[in-house]
Formats: structure tokens, sequence, C-alpha cells
């Protein structure tokens, strides 16, 4: 029990999924025969490759077409078998359609590869199991996939509660993580390229990643006492990131001499202090750990006490500042004691956020086919890489049928399908990993050739369709080295002591790895050409939000509406971030230019944090802001960024307005009760950076 306790939810499903396809296997092998046992196997690992952690009710919707998808390719490869040129055509067909179900997403990823490796098996067959007619073998398979469908569902159901807590301790892992990323630039600990907002923002896509997974588990669950407090840890955890985002403004006016930098070292440990007690409630949501000891109060006066033995010059006016500072950190102390104390309390208050608020926030579910249409073009991404990977596809195992070992021009097929990604930097990545795995599983299984025993191969074989399945996202070296025992261990079982087909997996590993980096070049899809439309996308991202979170007291709806809009700016920078990091390894003439798109990226990372900052003055700092002043400049600047951003000329000034040149002075605040003229200044601020992120969007339009 203490080892299931210690498996991750990568772990865990792939242990699942193993057990689900010698389930299958054993179940249709004993009702039918072996034979028919062996093809459900094919059905059950194709459908298994769209069982990931899950709520139980989005398992068929994803499983059941993946199993159909195998049960209809096998049969079509049957009915072709005959002809290498009816073969050929097919493998395009079959991969062309496959990869435009890229056009729903990434979710689609697993889904999309389901039919391409069910071809592999299909071709496999008559080399493993014996001859069987193409319709029965169809049969067989789909009802392996049925078979391992439901138990898929019924894994999901006992594993839903672990799943939840999981995914939440993911999650508290990954904002700590984030704490302690973000003391080290605070203290200047952080240099050369990882000092690049780039940098940044990667680990803030890890904690997004980490959260929305958090979201679909815990926000689909049946209301309770626990998924109640499980709701409010993940809400908690989405306003500690905007929080954490803000801390970053004006950190860097603070200066490098000797009383700036013991005011960042003073700020710096305390979030490392938040991050110790964010690491002991994930492992009292994992573990059942004790929760962690807090006091804001005490972690609140150890911070003041610390900034007030700074030895400043006398009126220094970075006093005002950090005081500033410290106010924005006492709110995650506050944040952070208050989800603690959540965890700890026995009362069940109610909770206003209903299922139906949550679901806005949940991942898309569906295969709508509307989702195809802004696809159906030369100019979309997804269609280049179906066309690509049509022609690598069908060229490779023509070429695999030309070479002398042509017993397996599947395997090299397959080589390219695994290695072929999207874009030059996955493929690079997966071409090497694919070839170090692939030869230390050609090692492993040189080993396990002096072994006779068929009920011990069979178990090293489940044992690495699980592992496959649970690194293939994660370690995808250890995945390849999985998915070379799964070939090269069939025909070992049909005939133990029989000689492994080692050189020609390398040699078809080697070059199917060759082809994909080849074929990257044909139809490729460079960064630069998405970049005039990753720039809208976050434009309007950021002109929504900036209309959302520019309000005086917004009501229940319109608090709805900010957080809709915050996910969706950050999946825009996201994406803007991973097409500059895809970029690097792209030939340089077609290189997106590093100057413009940092800039580009770093004016639209301050935006979101001052719209941050400023719907927290809003509302944690009401009753100490002039509300007359408020309600007249909030709505000034929301039109003013909203227009900005959308291309519009700015109307209507503030009378607070100030030169743009002025805005980075800051107003006083120790002693000061009315907090109006900092709202101000983040008022101007964001005309400012949105004015700075409009220009640095065209020059790198421009550049690109």
């Amino acid at each position: 029990m203490k080892f299931l306790k210690r498996l991750e939810a990568a772990h865990l499903n792939g242990l699942s999924v193993a057990l689900g396809v010698a389930a299958t296997h054993v179940v249709v092998g004993a009702l039918f025969g072996e034979t028919a046992g062996l093809a459900a196997v094919g059905g059950a690992v194709c459908a298994s490759l769209t069982d990931v952690p899950n709520p139980p009710q989005r398992v068929l919707p994803r499983v059941l077409p993946a199993a159909a998808a195998a049960a209809v390719v096998t049969l079509l490869v049957g009915l072709t078998d005959h002809s290498l040129a009816l073969t050929v055509l097919l493998i395009a067909v079959v991969t062309f359609l496959s990869l435009m179900a890229l056009a729903w997403g990434l979710r689609a990823g697993p889904l999309s590869f389901a039919p391409v490796l069910a071809m592999v098996f299909a071709m496999a067959w008559d080399r493993t199991a014996g001859a069987t007619s193409p319709l029965e073998h169809a049969l067989w398979v789909g009802l392996g996939g049925c078979v391992y469908a439901g138990w898929a569902r019924t894994s999901a159901v006992v594993l839903r509660h672990r799943l939840r807590e999981l995914a939440l301790a993911t999650a508290l892992r990954a904002t700590e993580k984030r704490l302690r990323s973000r003391a080290e630039r605070i203290a200047g600990a952080v240099g050369g390229a990882e000092a690049r907002i780039r940098a940044s923002i990667a680990d803030d896509v890890v904690l997004a990643d980490a959260l929305q997974a958090a979201r679909d588990q815990v926000f689909a669950a049946r209301r309770s006492p626990r998924s109640r407090r499980q709701t409010d840890l993940v809400l908690g955890l989405i306003e500690l990131r905007d929080l954490l985002l803000a801390s970053r403004l004006d950190t860097e006016l603070l200066g490098q001499d000797f009383p700036g930098r013991q005011w960042r070292a003073a700020l710096a440990d305390a979030l490392r202090h938040l991050a110790d007690v964010l690491a002991a409630l994930a492992n009292s949501v994992a573990y059942g750990a004790p929760l962690p000891e807090v006091s804001a109060e005490a972690w609140a006066q150890q911070l003041a006490t610390r900034l007030a033995d700074v030895s400043a010059p006398a009126g220094d006016s970075r006093g005002h500042l950090v005081s500033a500072l410290q106010s924005r950190l006492r709110h995650m102390l506050d944040d952070v004691s208050a989800m603690v104390a959540r965890q700890a309390a026995a009362d069940d208050p109610e909770s206003p956020w209903t299922p139906e608020r949550l679901a806005p926030f949940v991942s898309p579910e569906g295969w709508p086919l509307a989702a195809l249409k802004p696809h159906l073009s030369l100019q979309s991404g997804v269609m280049r890489h179906a066309l690509r990977s049509a022609l690598a596809l069908s060229f490779a195992y023509w070429l695999g049928a030309m070479l002398p070992w042509a017993a397996h021009p599947f395997w090299l097929m397959l080589s390219v399908a695994v290695v072929l990604r999207g874009n030059l930097e996955q493929t690079l990545s997966r071409r090497n990993e694919r070839i170090i795995g692939t030869v230390q599983g050609c090692l492993l299984v040189l080993l396990l050739a002096h072994v006779h025993w068929t009920p011990l191969l069979s178990l090293c074989f489940i044992a690495a369709v699980g592992t496959a399945h649970a690194y293939v996202n994660r370690r995808y070296r250890v995945a390849a080295t999985a998915a070379t025992l799964m070939a090269l261990l069939q025909p070992l079982m049909l005939a133990p002591g029989s000689q492994p087909f080692i050189g020609e997996r390398l040699a078809d590993t080697f070059i199917g790895a060759g082809l994909a980096w080849l074929f990257s070049f044909v139809l490729p899809s460079w960064e630069r050409a998405v970049v005039p439309r990753l720039g809208a996308q976050l434009r309007g991202a950021l002109a929504r939000h900036a209309g959302n979170m520019l309000q005086w007291r917004p009501s229940a709806d319109a608090q709805l509406a900010q957080r809709l809009s915050r996910q969706q700016a950050y999946t825009a920078l996201a994406a803007l971030a991973a097409a500059a990091q895809r970029t690097r390894v792209e030939p340089e003439s077609v290189r997106l230019p590093e100057a413009e798109i940092e800039s580009a990226l770093s004016h639209g990372y301050r935006l979101m944090a001052l719209l941050g900052a400023v719907q927290h003055q809003v509302q944690r700092r009401t009753e100490r802001l002039d509300a007359a002043k408020a309600e007249t400049a909030l709505p000034l600047a929301r039109k003013a960024c909203v227009d900005i951003l959308k291309g519009e000329p700015a109307t209507g000034t503030d009378p607070a307005e100030i030169p743009d040149g002025d805005a980075g002075a800051w107003p006083e605040h120790l002693g000061q009760q009315d907090l109006t003229p900092w709202l101000l200044r983040r008022l101007r601020l964001c005309r400012h950076e949105s004015r700075e992120l409009v220009a640095a969007l065209n020059q790198l339009g421009e550049a690109s």
C-alpha cells in the first residue's frame, strides 16, 4: 500500500493500462481462444493510448473512438495486404486523416496516433499469430478495444479520488517550484539565459498545465465536503499565481546597492518560506502527512522586522516602495495561511462555486466537426503536418519493403511516425531519444533472449506496455526503450530461444529517424508563419482581460469573466513563448529574432502583472481608495487599453495622466491611508505597457 501511495498519476495510469491489456488478453483468450486473445491485445493497446488520467465521465468518449478506429484500420490493412501499391496508398490516407485530428488540440494527440499504431499491429499480424480473415481479425481487435474501454472506465472510477489528490499535490508542487524560482530572481541569483523572460514564462507554463490538470480533476467531481475543500484549494492556488506574477513589479527599482540587496534577500526568503509551506501542504494532500503550522501574523512580523533592520540612508525614498512590496507579500502570506486553515477546518460552508460556474474552466471535450474547418488550408500547421506525415510514412514503408531485410517494413514506418512531429524542435528531440531508447531496449532484449519461460516474457511485455504509456509524454527515452521491448518480445513469446531481430530493429530505427528529420523540411511549419496569428490572439486576449479587470467593484458575473479572460490571456502568452522556444533550432534564415520576441513577451507579461495588481488593489484595498477618483479613472484606463490593444485610436484622458517617462516614479506608501496614487500609477503603467506591447508585436511581425 505504501508503494502505491508513492506512485504519481502517470505511474498509476501506466499500471492500470498494463493490467487492463493483460486482463483483455486473459478474458478474450479464455472465451474465444489464444488467437482471438492476441488480436484483442492489439485493440486494447491502441485504445489505451487515449486512456490518460481523467474524470470517469471523460473516459469512454476518448477510448471508444480509438477502439473503433483501430478495428476499421485493421480491416483495411487486411484487405490491401496482397498489394504493395494499395498498402502504401492506404498508409498515406490513414495517416493524413488521423493527423488531421490534431485540429482538436493536444488532447487529440493520442487519438491521432491510434490508427497508425493499429496499422503497425495489423501488418505484423501474420508474423505473430497466424492467419485469420481480415474481418475476423478486425472484430477481435474491436472487441479488445471495447473490453479495454470497460476496464478504463472502471479503473477511472476506482482511482478518481486518488487522481484528484495527486493532481492537487502536483499543482501545489508546481506553485512551490514557481515561488522558489521567483525568489531566486528577486534575490538576483539567476543570470544568463535563465534570466530571460522566456525562461520565466516557461516556468509559468508548467504551473499553468498543473493547475489545468487539477481543474479538470477537481471541478468535475461530484459535490461533497472533500471536493469543496479541494475546489477552494485550486482556486486559492490560481489567485496565488496572480499575486506571484504581480510580485515581480517594481522589484528592479530597489537597485543593486547594499540596502537594495538586503531588501531583496528578505523578500526572497519570505517567498522561500511560503514555498516550504506549500511543499508540506502537498505532502499532506498526497500522503496524509500532518498539515504545516502557519501564522500569517508571525510571518508578517518577521518580514517587517527584517526589512526594518536594513541600514538604508535616512530619507531614502525606496522605503515607500519597500512598504508597498511588503504589503503585496502580506496578501500572499494571508492567502497561503487561509488555504492551510481551509484544509484543517471541520465545517463545510456553502460555496458559490457550483458545477455550472466551474464548467467553463474545465478543458473542452468532444470532437466537433467545426474544429476542422480552419485547418482545411495549406496555411494550417495541422494540414501541413498531416500531408508531410502521409508522404513520410508511405515512403518509409515502401523503402522498408525494398530493403534486404524487408521482413519488418512497418518498423521503419513506425520509427518515422513516432519521431516526426509538427515542428523541428520536437522532431530533433524525438530523433535522439528514439535512437538511444532503441539501443537500450535491444540490450535488454539480448538478456531476455536467454529466458525460455513464456510466462516471464509475457510479464515483461505487459510491464513494457505500462511503462511506455506512463513515460511517453514525460521521458520519451524510457518509452522508446519499452516500445523496443514490446516489438522484440512478441516473436520470443511465440518461439522462446529464437534469435531476436536486433540488427533489423537498429537499422530501421536509425533509417526511420533520419527519414523523419529529412521530411521535417517538407512543407515545413516555421514559427515565423504563426507569429501574426499568435500576436493577434495575444492582443485580443489581453484586450478582453483589460476590459474585464479594470472595473470598480465588479459583480459576481464580472468576476467570473475576469477568471476566464485571465486563463485565456495566460494561454496566449504561453503560445507565443512556446513559439520562441521552438524557433531556436530552426535554420537561422527563418528563425524568429531574439530581441523582438523577448520584448513582446516582456511587455505582455508586465501588462498581465499590472492588471492583476490593479484588481487586487480594488478588491483588497477598497476602503483605502478614493472611490470618486477610482470610478473616474478606471473606465478611462479600460477604454484606452482596449483601444490600444485593438489597434484603434485611443480616446479620452485621465485627469491624473502624466507622461509615460514619469510612470515609473512611486508615490508615498509609508503611513499613507489613501492609496489612490498607487492605483493611478498602475493605470498609467497599464496604458504604457499596452502601447509598448503593440509596438513590440508590430516589430516582431515586420522582422519575421
